[in-house]
């Protein structure tokens, strides 16, 4: 029952899952994995730099193009550059991931583990934006997650204040769902989460233009997260802090996943 309940949620809240095309091109010189465990699967592909210290996983926001918005935005270069490892990987429901359920955080579970064995001797960093960076945050609650520093960017105080925002009619049908089963939608507090969060240092990046992810959600994420952690504010609104200060943002990246 449960199952179907989430199969209709998925289609009804997250239509965007069901609207990915696959680009041939960005997928050449990368190497394929689908990575499987407990009936579980995940499609990720990496691409390594000689000399690499750093492998950084990318967790992609709500968008069709899943992890292909890495490649079309240019941050798969931006890492690249930076002589980072990096893998890039679809959540279940969208790209080539077929949907499982609502557990994001167990398919960057899944993700981490490959990482930390194809690439055992560099430091392990999550980036993930928006959607992305929501479940990111779920996943840093994990004990151990054998990740060294995470980046979170444009990301939700609630999925909640989402469909408030883009879709009041889905808003209310998940607090009517909610009171029906209190599984549906559970643990998407990330303030709640951020309190949970096991690190060696966060970066909170936001736009002082947008209106979705505001800064006011991310002070109150970074307020409940342990030390160390900081808070970068760009300029532009959602998704707009690498393309409107590319440099300034590449240079952000830098200092703090080398220092």
């Amino acid at each position: 029952m449960q199952r179907l309940i989430n199969r209709f949620l998925h289609q009804i809240i997250l239509p965007r899952g069901r609207q990915f095309v696959l680009d041939p091109g960005l997928q050449e010189g990368w190497s394929p994995k689908l990575i499987t465990h407990n009936n579980r699967s995940v499609k990720l592909i990496f691409k390594s730099v000689s000399g690499a210290q750093q492998t950084v996983i990318l967790a992609h926001p709500y968008l069709a193009d899943a992890r292909q918005f890495y490649q079309k935005r240019g941050y798969d270069t931006l890492y690249l550059d930076l002589r980072c490892n990096v893998v890039l990987f679809d959540f279940n429901g969208f790209g080539e991931t077929p949907f499982q359920d609502f557990s994001y955080e167990k398919d960057l579970d899944m993700v981490t583990a490959f990482t930390s064995e194809h690439f055992p001797d560099t430091k392990l960093i999550i980036h993930g934006i928006s959607f992305g960076g929501s479940h990111t945050i779920s996943y840093a609650t994990y004990n151990p997650n054998n990740v060294d520093k995470f980046i979170i960017e444009n990301t939700l105080d609630s999925n909640l204040s989402y469909y408030k925002k883009r879709n009041f009619r889905l808003y209310k049908l998940m607090r009517m769902m909610m009171k029906i089963s209190s599984k549906i939608n559970a643990n998407h507090n990330y303030v709640v989460a951020a309190g949970k969060m096991k690190h060696n240092g966060v970066l909170f990046i936001y736009n002082d233009e947008d209106d979705l992810t505001t800064i006011t959600m991310g002070k109150q994420i970074m307020a409940n997260c342990p030390e160390p952690k900081r808070l970068e504010v760009f300029h532009g609104k959602h998704l707009e802090a690498y393309p409107n200060s590319p440099d300034l943002y590449k240079q952000t990246i830098r200092n703090f996943i080398f220092g």
